[in-house]
C-alpha cells in the first residue's frame, strides 16, 4: 500500500497502513470511501493506542461497522 496523503496534508498513519495491508477486505472498504470519509477514519485512527486496538479498528471496517460512523 502506498503512503497516501489526505485532507489537511496528513499521511496514512503507519499502524493503520500496516493493519489495512493485513486485512484485504478492510483495505477494499477503505479504498472505496470518499476523501472526507477516509479523513474521518484517519482522524479516528490517531486515537488508537495499541496494535490490538488497531486490528480491532480495522476489523470493524471489514465488518462495515467502523465505530458506528455510518460508513456501511
Amino acid at each position: 500500500m502506498k503512503n497516501d496523503c489526505f485532507a489537511h496534508g496528513q499521511e496514512l498513519p503507519l499502524g493503520l497502513s500496516m493493519a489495512l495491508a493485513q486485512n484485504p477486505i478492510a483495505y477494499g472498504y477503505f479504498a472505496k470511501l470518499s476523501p472526507q470519509q477516509k479523513q474521518q477514519i484517519i482522524d479516528s485512527a490517531h486515537g488508537v493506542r495499541s496494535k490490538k486496538e488497531m486490528q480491532q479498528f480495522v476489523d470493524g471496517m471489514a465488518d462495515g461497522d467502523i465505530l458506528n460512523t455510518g460508513f456501511n
